[in-house]
């Protein structure tokens, strides 16, 4: 089969798999391989397949997105008030920057972080 075409057996499991509603990772598997080894745009593949542009890039990402088990958290050294006076820390939340100094509120601090941290309504 030469690049840019779907033999009919694939076609007609694709076009199964366009019509379902749900997905199992394998599902989306056969079809975003399929995709890539086609050689075809997006617009054929659909006119082909019944695929949609929009389910391909959602399966896409979801599959290249970091899963939890690859997430690793690394332990910080934590040094007492004495150590460190007259020093001030910096926090990142996304675009918010938080300094504190040597003797912050740490119960105000806490309350400031969890209304940032809150989701969006």
């Amino acid at each position: 089969m030469a690049k840019g075409e779907l033999g009919e057996v694939e076609v007609a499991k694709l076009q199964s798999l366009a019509k379902s509603r749900y997905w199992s990772e394998e599902n989306a598997q056969v079809a975003i391989e399929a995709f890539k080894g086609s050689g075809l745009t997006k617009v054929a593949f659909h006119q082909a397949t019944g695929i949609t542009a929009r389910r391909l890039q959602w399966w896409s990402r979801r599959r290249t997105a970091p899963s939890e088990e690859e997430i690793e958290f690394l332990p910080v050294p934590v040094t007492t008030t004495e150590t460190c006076s007259g020093a001030e820390m910096e926090i990142a939340i996304g675009e918010a920057r938080i300094r504190v100094g040597p003797r912050f509120d740490a119960e105000a601090l806490r309350r400031l972080l969890a209304v940032i941290t809150e989701p969006a309504c």
